[in-house]
């Protein structure tokens, strides 16, 4: 279960992972110029409400409404548990592509660097660890 989370994690990030380098070197051979891809103010506050949905509220919403559903259950399905897992993952991982938008936009200062600490948080806590998979499995009773 665990290294299937990981391929799924490593294959949803690898376009962020492609991405960060190529806007460094497109910045830095100047290729994008600074302010070139500006967007108007609205869309800052727009972006980081967008980031702190999908790192933040969004998982634990979907965590929520899985231990909502699995709360009376004596065993949980592993399926059922992969597909909790699977969510938590798509969304958490939606949050350093909000950082890579932030990072080329040009964004203020506090807008793009509270998206990227988000975008840190999302994918560190959010990472399929053994540790943390095993933890979830003892929580939610899951049995296979």
């Amino acid at each position: 279960m665990q290294t299937q989370l990981k391929k799924i994690f490593s294959l949803f990030l690898l376009p962020v992972l492609v991405l960060f380098p190529g806007l460094y070197f497109a910045r830095e051979y100047e290729i994008v110029q600074p302010g070139q891809l500006a967007l108007d103010p609205i869309w800052h506050s727009l972006l980081f409400i967008g980031a702190a949905l999908a790192g933040i509220a969004g998982p634990i919403f979907i965590r929520t409404l899985f231990a909502h559903r699995v709360k009376d259950a004596t065993r949980v399905n592993p399926k059922a548990f992969m597909a909790f897992q699977k969510r938590l993952i798509l969304v958490a991982g939606i949050t350093p592509y909000f950082a890579l938008v932030a990072l080329a936009c040009d964004l203020p200062q506090f807008y793009s660097g509270a998206i990227v600490l988000m975008a840190l948080y999302a994918l560190y806590y959010h990472f399929p660890s053994r540790k943390r998979i095993e933890f979830d499995q003892k929580i939610f009773r899951v049995k296979e």
